[in-house]
């Protein structure tokens, strides 16, 4: 089954996209699958589709911003199965607006969901990796942290303040064998990027302005990132902590 027959992985965004694919792969892999989304729906039939295929998922409907959710879903873990060994960080929202149009409530929104979530899954998970001997935690951040499209300000102070937080957990908690990593997703076909384009003035042009723009001339799928995910997480990266893995077709490459 792969080194992650018999692993516990929690997984949040787990109903759509990135989080969706990472899971599937995982539970591909033997890995026991918590499944952390508000979306209950969608957990229910990724749950579904990994069980049909042999694998094992458990769906956990969960608002990550909220940190009594958070605290209870990890109990909820621990009471199955008595461990975590891989955290993927993934849960996120997005909007497309200029600083002005921005509201407080929107940006406080967002900030809750891409930093506090990570934050508080992150404080909850650590302690339970400390005590079982050590754990990989990987967190998606995204190219906004280096470079934005118009528009999208409050997504791009999230995800660069990821990074940043990603660093201060691997220095803390690398002497209680904690690996923290950050993958770098480009533009993904996700419902997240889907729902960016739609609330564009013309949707099709700047689909077309994105892609121009990255040197393999097309979207990530979400199996490109799920990749990437499971190597972080793996054993093949256990001298890799505190720095990030960009899967963005070449994207920052061009400076």
């Amino acid at each position: 089954m792969g080194e992650f027959s018999g692993k516990v992985v929690a997984v949040t965004g787990a109903g759509s996209g990135i989080g969706r694919a990472t899971s599937i792969l995982f539970g591909q892999e033997g890995a026991t699958v918590f499944l952390i989304d508000q979306d209950e729906a969608s957990i229910l039939a990724v749950a579904e589709h990994i069980r049909q295929n042999g694998g094992s998922g458990f769906p956990l409907k969960v608002d990550v911003s909220n940190d009594a959710e958070v605290s209870a879903a990890v109990q909820d873990m621990l009471n199955r199965l008595g461990r975590i060994n891989v955290l993927f960080a993934n849960a996120a929202a997005q909007i497309a607006k200029s600083v002005v149009a921005t509201t407080v409530e929107e940006w406080d929104r967002i900030q809750a969901v891409n930093l506090k979530g990570v934050f508080l899954c992150c404080k909850h998970v650590i302690p339970v990796m400390q005590k079982q001997g050590g754990g990989s935690i990987v967190i998606s951040s995204s190219g906004h942290a280096f470079h934005t499209y118009p528009n999208c300000s409050a997504y791009a102070a999230t995800k660069g303040g990821l990074l940043a937080f990603m660093r201060g957990v691997a220095v803390d908690y690398a002497a209680d064998g904690i690996r923290a990593n950050c993958v770098i997703p480009g533009a993904t076909d996700t419902p997240l990027l889907r729902n960016y384009l739609r609330d564009c003035p013309d949707p099709k042009v700047e689909e077309g302005r994105i892609i121009s723009g990255i040197p393999l001339r097309r979207f990530a799928q979400p199996e490109d990132i799920a990749r990437a995910v499971r190597f972080l997480a793996s054993s093949e990266a256990a001298y890799i902590t505190g720095t990030w893995l960009a899967v963005d077709g070449g994207l920052l490459a061009q400076g």
